[in-house]
């Protein structure tokens, strides 16, 4: 099923020298898209719109006015990004109280670029989810083995790139909607840190947990986006002091704080390619536990489901049948959660950037697996892993809401396989506002553990 794809940094390089044109990208990808079909992917997809933007990029190059080098690239969009040209539905029957006919600005952003916009992905439905099973056009496919699910919520985009129909695709991330289909699927994944992309356009989950992102092959194809998703933005106000991305050099050490202990239990075989990767990685690796784990994460949800809850309570009130069983009674939950418990919760997150900063050995990088376990099979409703016994709703998210609570970037690299055959994915943090630091740390141990590999 895995057919890869040249990554985007591959097609940056032959559209330069003439060896591809964007009519023969956009026609790879969708013929790409029609031979995996069975993956459900995508929720919308035009070969029209997609053949008319690869067009007007061949023009643009033939002209030699490439707008940038990514001008002419297939690029797919997750179904909760407001797009134009295609209807934005989160794949819910439920519809969206939002403007039609507009671009998010993340999409406006690699439209001005030149990217071609190819299609919107399959996702958990309003993103209340981290399997991507619940949909109203039915759960994603993992290129690695169809019996075995993407994970969400941007388990479409996490498939496109991974069965090789794109390099590259956007999706969000609230407790690790983009880590998770990453790792599930064996690619790339970046969550910024909270105020650096912006979130106008994107139907938000829970506003103060919300952060857009790319997914690609390589840790390089991230790089290449990130100049169309860091900046400020006027029409998000949580960018205002956001600046531009700016690559940085490579670190002169890499202070590695590998987190383990109660709460952060994982299988066995994830536990062996996280320790072996780090041995390969060539980085100063010191061990550490972090306590009041199950505050934090209670805290998490509380705040997540408070602001999902409020953010639909016109929709649910004026269409509730049109949200699936599961996700209305998500949304129902957070409607009994009362403003003392918000508030305890907002507290009990502002211990936790403390906490990691000051109450850790010093780090530049935090680790983790993504998942505790490889992508489960569809059905399967539950996961057992170091003496857990937890929901596989609630395995997905198992160590990728640090995140996402603390506003930290976050990254997903693969860096092995099960005995089955499924990806394995280890999670790099760095400190807020560090992106660029984050991705240059890590590139030297990707870079690392493939020469060791």
């Amino acid at each position: 099923m895995i057919h890869r794809n040249e990554s985007l940094t591959d097609m940056i390089a032959a559209l330069a020298a003439g060896t591809q044109t964007p009519l023969s990208l956009a026609k790879q990808s969708l013929a790409r898209a029609a031979q995996h079909a069975d993956l459900n992917a995508f929720a919308a997809l035009d070969a029209g719109i997609v053949m008319a933007q690869a067009k007007a990029a061949n023009q643009r190059r033939a002209r030699g006015e490439a707008l940038s080098p990514i001008d002419g690239i297939p690029i797919a969009i997750k179904d909760n990004y407001l797009t134009k040209d295609y209807p934005t539905t989160a794949c819910s029957n439920a519809k969206p109280l939002e403007p039609t006919g507009q671009d998010a600005t993340i999409v406006a952003n690699l439209r001005a670029a030149g990217a071609v916009i190819f299609g919107k992905t399959n996702m958990h439905e309003w993103a209340f989810g981290a399997t991507n099973t619940t949909s109203n056009i039915g759960p994603t496919r993992n290129p690695h083995n169809i019996d075995h699910i993407t994970g969400g919520s941007s388990g479409g985009s996490g498939a496109a790139v991974a069965g090789g129909i794109v390099s590259a695709a956007f999706g969000s991330d609230t407790g690790g909607s983009i880590r998770i289909p990453s790792s599930a699927c064996g690619i790339y994944g970046f969550k910024p840190s909270y105020g650096r992309a912006s979130r106008h356009g994107v139907l938000p989950l829970s506003w103060s947990l919300d952060a857009p992102g790319p997914m690609a092959t390589s840790l390089q194809d991230i790089v290449h986006l990130l100049p169309y998703v860091l900046g400020a933005d006027p029409a998000d106000h949580s960018t205002s002091g956001a600046g531009t991305f700016n690559e940085a050099p490579a670190p002169n050490t890499i202070k590695v704080l590998n987190l383990s202990g109660p709460g952060l239990e994982r299988a066995t075989d994830v536990d062996e390619a996280i320790n072996t990767a780090l041995l390969r990685s060539k980085t100063d690796v010191t061990q550490a536990s972090l306590s009041n784990i199950d505050q934090y994460l209670a805290s998490w949800e509380a705040i997540l489901h408070c602001e999902a809850s409020s953010y639909h309570q016109a929709l649910m009130a004026q269409e509730p049948a049109g949200f699936s069983s599961v996700t209305r009674a998500h949304l129902e939950a957070g409607e009994q959660i009362g403003a003392t418990e918000l508030l305890v919760a907002q507290k009990i997150r502002a211990q936790l950037m403390p906490a990691l900063m000051n109450d850790m050995p010093d780090w530049n990088v935090l680790v983790l697996p993504t998942l505790p376990v490889t992508a489960p099979k569809h059905g399967d409703g539950w996961q057992e892993f170091g003496g857990r016994r937890v929901t596989t709703q609630d395995s997905m998210t198992w160590f990728c809401w640090l995140g996402n609570l603390a506003g930290l970037p976050c990254l997903t690299i693969p860096v092995g396989k099960s005995h089955a055959g499924l990806p394995i994915g280890m999670m790099l943090m760095g400190k807020p506002s560090g992106d660029e630091e984050l991705l240059a740390a890590a590139k030297v141990i990707d870079q690392n553990i493939k020469k060791a590999g």
